[in-house]
């Protein structure tokens, strides 16, 4: 889904800032309202937010109030609609349409039994635990260890939900980085620069995020930073082979990449979240 400005003014509406029409024109009126809530809510934003546009600032304003209405997944306020803050959206509006959320208790890497559609035998090099078993590697989520390890690029990747900003490398669990490290590596060799473009290796969908599974009910390998995205927008959640762009032949070379290392794909291994990998096996 893609958040437009009828949106954001809806949510002002709703949270009391905005009395005006409901004509996507982030104009003079909703601007105030907008003015009003970030400046009583600076504790939640960066320095130098007075900066931003017009337009980012609406945004802010609208993850502001996903954030407080009990939507964290929503992630950092910065004003950009990402994949969490569309899902965050999605999920508010809706329960607000029908009294419950849509994704209540669906995961399948949470089913106690489960079979899966792909069959590829995960290889065990670097020892990584169990989903369940997460803690007793990696320590507890959202502690330190889990973004003082730094992944060193050798292509340079794209924010997906900003992609004019770019960045050479990201935080990780400390445990995990240099497997990371190594990954990119074997991806910048089996790909050319014009590949890893084309298919979206080079579109970073996040890392850490403290925040339970979408959908789920238990907390997200993100949580200890053990899990990246790539392209969310062309590999969403619940999308299977039929749909996701990296279920494409041309990237089993990519996941391949990621096998050597041990790392699970949640598309190859059970066919949804084409987007994830991490360093835990089900």
């Amino acid at each position: 889904m893609t958040i437009s400005n009828f949106d954001i003014q809806r949510m002002l509406a709703a949270a009391g800032y905005y009395k005006g029409d409901i004509d996507g024109d982030i104009g003079p009126k909703t601007m105030a309202g907008i003015n009003i809530l970030l400046e009583g809510r600076q504790v939640d934003l960066p320095k130098g937010y007075e900066k931003w546009s017009k337009q980012r600032k609406a945004v802010a304003a609208l993850q502001l109030i996903l954030k407080y209405a009990g939507y964290p997944e929503v992630g950092p306020i910065d004003g950009y609609a990402g994949m969490m803050t569309e899902y965050a959206y999605g999920q508010y509006e809706f329960f607000r349409l029908h009294g419950h959320h849509p994704d209540t208790d669906w995961r399948p890497d949470e089913e106690k039994e489960r079979q899966p559609t792909f069959d590829f035998d995960p290889v065990e090099k670097n020892n990584w635990p169990l989903q369940r078993d997460m803690a007793k590697r990696f320590g507890v989520a959202g502690g330190p260890q889990c973004t003082r390890g730094k992944v060193e690029l050798p292509f340079e990747m794209r924010i997906a939900w900003n992609k004019s900003q770019k960045i050479k490398t990201f935080s990780c669990h400390e445990l995990v980085a240099d497997s990371a490290t190594r990954v990119y590596r074997r991806i910048a060799s089996a790909y050319s620069p014009e590949d890893i473009r084309k298919h979206g290796f080079d579109l970073f969908g996040g890392c850490y995020n403290y925040r339970v599974k979408r959908g789920g009910s238990t907390l997200s390998t993100h949580a200890y930073g053990i899990a990246i995205d790539h392209d969310p927008e062309r590999n969403q959640l619940k999308w299977g082979r039929d749909r996701a762009h990296l279920a494409h032949p041309d990237c089993v070379e990519f996941f391949r990449c990621w096998e050597a290392e041990g790392w699970l794909s949640l598309g190859r291994h059970s066919n949804f979240d084409w987007m994830h990998v991490q360093a835990a096996r089900l």
